[in-house]
C-alpha cells in the first residue's frame, strides 16, 4: 500500500481476511478499500458489507474504525478516488507517510487534489497537510492543516479530522520562535476542546509529549 500497488496489497489483504486471527474486520476493511482503488468498485462494496460481519472486537478502536469507515460504502457504491483518499487516510493513521517515496508522496497529493467531495474535503486537507510536511513545504503544510481545522463537515463525517489537523498544525508552529505561544495554544484547544472521536487516546499521548517537550525547552 506505501508503493501505491493497490492490486498486490488487495491480494495481501484478501488472504489476512480469510487466515489471519488477529482482526479480519480490519484486514476486509482493507481489502475493500485496496480493492476500489483499483477500479473494482462493485466487489469492493461487497467487502464494505462484510465488514459490520467480521466486527467481534467490540472494544477495540481499529475494528470500531473500521465499521464507521465501511458503513457509507455499505449503502453507495464507493469510487475509485474515494479508495485511493482512504487507503491515504490508513497510511496517515500508520504513520508511515514518512516512509513513502517523493514521488509516491506526489502521486498521493495528485490524488488528493482530484477529490471533490465535500464530505471528506476535511479529511483531504489533513491529508494534503501531512504530505506536504513529509515533502518538506512547511508553509502548504501549515496552509493546508489550517483548512482542515476550519472545515466543519467533519464533525459529522469524520470526527478525529479537526483535533488532529489541530495537533498537526500546532507542532509544526512549535518549530519558529515567534509562533510557539501560537502551537501551543492549538496543541491545548485539540486536547480540551473535542471528545468522542477515532483515535482520540492515540492523539492525547501525542499531544503530552509534545507538551513535554516544549516545557524542557521553555520552562514554565
Amino acid at each position: 500500500m506505501i508503493e501505491l500497488n493497490f492490486k498486490d496489497a488487495f491480494d495481501s489483504f484478501e488472504r489476512l481476511k480469510n487466515e489471519s486471527r488477529w482482526s479480519q474486520c480490519y484486514y476486509a476493511y482493507l481489502t475493500a478499500v485496496c480493492q476500489g482503488a483499483t477500479g473494482d468498485v462493485d466487489g469492493a462494496q461487497i467487502v464494505f458489507k462484510e465488514v459490520q460481519k467480521l466486527f467481534k472486537r467490540k472494544n477495540n478502536q481499529i475494528e470500531q474504525f473500521s465499521v464507521k469507515k465501511a458503513e457509507r460504502f455499505r449503502k453507495q457504491t464507493p469510487t475509485k478516488v474515494l479508495c485511493v483518499l482512504a487507503s491515504i487516510e490508513v497510511l496517515y493513521l500508520w504513520k508511515a507517510l514518512p516512509n513513502c517515496s517523493f514521488p509516491n508522496l506526489q502521486r498521493m497529493s495528485q490524488a488528493c487534489h482530484g477529490v471533490d467531495d465535500s464530505s471528506v474535503v476535511g479529511l483531504k486537507y489533513l491529508l494534503l497537510g501531512a504530505i506536504h510536511k513529509c515533502l518538506g513545504n512547511l508553509e502548504d503544510a501549515v496552509q493546508f492543516f489550517q483548512r482542515a481545522v476550519k472545515d466543519e463537515l467533519c464533525r459529522q463525517n469524520n470526527l478525529y479530522v479537526q483535533p488532529y489537523a489541530c495537533y498537526e498544525l500546532g507542532c509544526l508552529l512549535l518549530d519558529k520562535p515567534e509562533t510557539v505561544a501560537r502551537g501551543r495554544t492549538l496543541l491545548l484547544q485539540a486536547k480540551e476542546d473535542f471528545s468522542g472521536y477515532d483515535f482520540e487516546n492515540r492523539l492525547h499521548v501525542r499531544i503530552h509529549a509534545a507538551l513535554a517537550s516544549l516545557r524542557e525547552l521553555v520552562p514554565q
